[in-house]
């Protein structure tokens, strides 16, 4: 044991020398110490590993991973591709196996510090940890800004670029499909896992030691949109170090309303209105909506009718192009939350009864709307899924019944909303959704029907409504569910009417009303025996009514 520590020691003392007399080493290089620190790292305890001077080592770990030769070269491997993808037969594009890029892409894939990046980057993170000068941390971000940038910028200029991931088998050939074109995502998605390692150790130091914010977490969330192209491939839902980092970083930024503005305005997209070609500018747009979303409610007024709303304008409608999938979804949550916003109360009125029109058949007309779009596509079940759909309404139903200020200028326009969902009933298809769609609507996952998504989402908006509204659909939402065909699917939507009644949706004022429909306006008759004759007659306890036979 002792001779162990010894060489510990022995061993902390060379390699803090080493990096503190950088100079004047001859025989190592940097990235090579960075390599022979790597592999020692794990088997050395606890108290070794804090005696490096991480302060000195963590500059030069940066530098050697993502700007050495033998490392990512701050991205310019991708530019050099493109000079080696030539059109071949059938107009595809081909990436040789036999091309220098592709050969110098294999290189940087089997090198010591890319094949061994899982390792360096969680030695990167405990030298975050260790770091003592928060100003070395803010000089790793600038250094991660700049190579994302350098990589976003070099990606921009390859061919392969311009293909989106649902067209590569339609324009790249067999050959680059199997082996070049997996082994660059395979390099770029290490790369990323490595930038978040330390992004997450990063934001975990400003939380716990920078509580005012000195440090600028807009470079955080630049690094995270510099990278979307590779981070919107694989999905971010299910890495949860992304969703850390990237909420952590708003909810910093949030602090200061002015910053956030500052950092929005210079992230927007290229064209404001108009929709991309290029799946790089589209994935920048949609992380653009994505992030402007969570600060709907500190931006102005002004931001929102100049920048939000106009970004989001284009994606609206998708025109069935599965490409914008994603945006389309991002637009209408940005819509939604803008509307919802206080300060946004006088867009609001402008905006709400078009989006409101759009989210039923775009064909028909709102009795209060000015205008109709001729287009013969369905919003929902077509275009928006049956949770975005319900979420939709409630959220709109919100908005325009009181306190909110949108209700006193467009007083009747939840009832509106409302009677348009009810009377779409009758043309609704019973027939269950496809279940990617609809799986989601019910807890053991049986597919709903049109006709039941237009009655959970007429159910989901019940505790949205004034009380006099309220006391009107109670029964005509009871109607609606018996106007489902399928039994499996009347039994669902009866379970969330008993949801919505009895767990708290409701405020003290509605459920009250609430117990006085089930318990003596016939509320349980209709709903559970299916009886709509309860006489609204006045009855002393125990009267017999006129049509009895006794």
């Amino acid at each position: 044991m002792a001779l162990h520590t010894k060489l510990q020691n022995s061993l902390m003392n060379t390699i803090n020398f080493s990096l503190r007399n950088g100079s004047q080493r001859s025989d190592i290089t940097d990235p090579e110490l960075v390599i022979a620190i790597s592999l020692v790292f794990d088997v050395l305890d606890s108290q070794a590993k804090i005696s490096l001077d991480h302060d000195l080592l963590l500059p030069i770990l940066i530098s050697s991973v993502f700007s050495s030769d033998i490392g990512l070269r701050q991205g310019y491997f991708l530019s050099t591709i493109d000079t080696d993808i030539i059109e071949g037969e059938g107009k595809k594009f081909n990436w040789s196996t036999k091309s220098y890029s592709y050969r110098q892409l294999q290189s940087i894939a089997s090198g010591p510090l890319v094949a061994t990046l899982g390792r360096l980057s969680r030695l990167a993170a405990f030298s975050i940890g260790q770091t003592e000068d928060m100003t070395i941390l803010q000089r790793m971000l600038q250094d991660l800004s700049e190579f994302s940038r350098s990589l976003s910028i070099q990606w921009r200029q390859n061919k392969l670029s311009e293909i989106d991931v649902s067209e590569e088998m339609l324009f790249l050939s067999d050959e680059t499909i199997r082996t070049p074109l997996p082994l660059l995502w395979r390099v770029l998605r290490i790369g990323m896992f490595a930038i978040i390692v330390m992004l997450t150790a990063c934001m975990g130091r400003f939380l716990s030691d920078d509580p005012k914010g000195k440090c600028d977490v807009t470079l955080v969330l630049r690094i995270l949109r510099n990278v979307c192209f590779v981070s919107s491939r694989l999905g971010t839902d299910t890495l949860t170090q992304y969703s850390f980092v990237y909420l952590a970083a708003i909810d910093v930024l949030s602090q200061f309303p002015g910053q956030a503005e500052q950092f929005l305005n210079e992230i927007q997209p290229t064209e404001i209105g108009k929709t991309p070609q290029n799946p790089l500018d589209r994935s920048m747009d949609l992380y653009f909506l994505n992030t402007a979303e969570q600060f709907t409610a500190i931006l102005g007024s002004d931001i929102a009718s100049k920048l939000l709303t106009p970004a989001a304008a284009p994606y609206l409608r998708m025109d069935g192009d599965p490409r914008l999938l994603q945006l389309f979804e991002a637009a209408h949550c940005i819509m939604l939350a803008v509307l919802a916003a206080p300060q946004n109360s006088d867009l609001a009125s402008a905006e709400i009864e078009p989006y409101a029109e759009f989210l039923f058949e775009v064909c028909h007309k709102l009795p209060s709307s000015k205008t109709v779009n001729q287009s013969v596509r369905q919003a929902f079940p077509q275009l928006i899924s049956p949770r975005q759909f319900r979420f939709a309404i409630k959220q709109l139903i919100r908005i325009t019944s009181p306190p909110w200020l949108v209700s006193r200028q467009h007083p009747l326009l939840s009832s509106t909303i409302l009677e348009v969902l009810y009377t779409r009933l009758d043309k609704a298809s019973s027939q269950p959704l496809p279940r990617s769609r609809s799986a989601e609507e019910t807890g053991d996952g049986e597919p709903m029907s049109e006709q039941a998504v237009l009655v959970l989402a007429l159910i989901d908006s019940l505790p949205s409504l004034p009380l006099d509204a309220l006391e009107d659909w109670l029964p005509i939402a009871v109607r609606s569910i018996r106007l489902i065909q399928a039994p499996i699917n009347q039994h669902a939507v009866k379970q969330r009417f008993w949801e919505v009644l009895s767990n708290g949706e409701m405020d003290v004022d509605r459920a009250a009303l609430c117990v006085t429909w089930w318990g003596t306006r016939g509320g349980r008759e209709i709903l559970l025996y299916g009886r709509d004759d309860i006489s609204d007659e006045p009855l002393m306890s125990g009267a017999l009514n006129q049509s009895s036979k006794l």
